[in-house]
């Protein structure tokens, strides 16, 4: 009898296993099909129906294909902020990425939204993505705590252990700074409004100190009621309404 239990539990644990699984290569079926649908709209130059596709789709996960897309949908209806905006998320999770760098300079070339160059730091920063960062850290942790605590190691020669434990701190140190500049990259924002205006205080009634262009990256700092201290790209600093960026880190 207990034999026929175990049998009997062992064949349900497969349907159920089964049943997910066709379960789930349905719902990538629909997500595939529902992905080409939106490239076959933006294709025929229905972008605002591609644009809906791409951002329905991006409610059940993101990819860098599919924020591209999105981006290149924006682009071509004239969203200049948006489009940036997304090419930003994408970079963010492909940064060696040719294609998605390749559009986005273009449209800021083609919208005046010029960028000066990128400091040795910013580059490096950007050579991975946050999780990559993250996953060379932890790879070197783990090499680093075999090489001083597993019996294999104490075979190695006292001189060589120290030498490779330093080389390994010091790709983990390299690494945790990778990853600290990355989220720092992610949480920077993209002026998504057509006539945003900086002001000398967070009040609707405070004096304007400039316009600053839609798609130009800035840097969000504290708040205060609907307004959030920002610097943008040219490093001027001023009060804007919340509701006229958007943070790349905010999916």
């Amino acid at each position: 009898m207990r034999s026929f239990y175990q049998s009997l539990m062992g064949l349900c644990c497969c349907l159920l296993l089964v049943f997910c699984s066709q379960n789930a290569w349905a719902d990538e079926q629909a997500q595939q099909t529902r992905f080409q649908d939106a490239v076959s709209a933006y294709n025929k130059g229905e972008y605002r129906q591609a644009i809906e596709g791409f951002e329905a789709l991006a409610t059940q996960g993101i990819s860098p294909a599919l924020l591209y897309n999105l981006g290149n949908s924006y682009a071509q209806a004239g969203q200049v902020g948006r489009a940036i905006l997304n090419y930003e998320r994408a970079l963010r999770l492909a940064p060696g990425d040719s294609d998605i760098r390749g559009n986005l300079e273009r449209v800021r070339k083609e919208n005046g939204l010029f960028q000066e160059e990128q400091s040795l730091g910013q580059r490096f920063v950007t050579l991975l993505a946050l999780n990559q960062w993250i996953a060379v850290a932890a790879v070197a942790f783990v090499v680093f705590a075999g090489v001083l605590l597993l019996p294999f190691s104490y075979g190695l020669k006292r001189s060589s252990r120290h030498g490779i434990a330093v080389t390994l701190l010091f790709v983990m140190a390299t690494a945790c700074s990778g990853a600290i500049g990355q989220y720092r990259h992610w949480h920077d924002g993209v002026v998504v409004a057509a006539d945003a205006r900086l002001r000398v205080s967070p009040f609707d009634s405070a004096s304007s100190i400039g316009t600053i262009q839609e798609g130009r990256l800035l840097h969000p700092g504290k708040k205060h009621n609907n307004y959030v201290l920002v610097v943008d790209e040219a490093g001027r600093s001023g009060w804007l309404v919340a509701d006229a960026f958007e943070s790349i880190a905010n999916f």
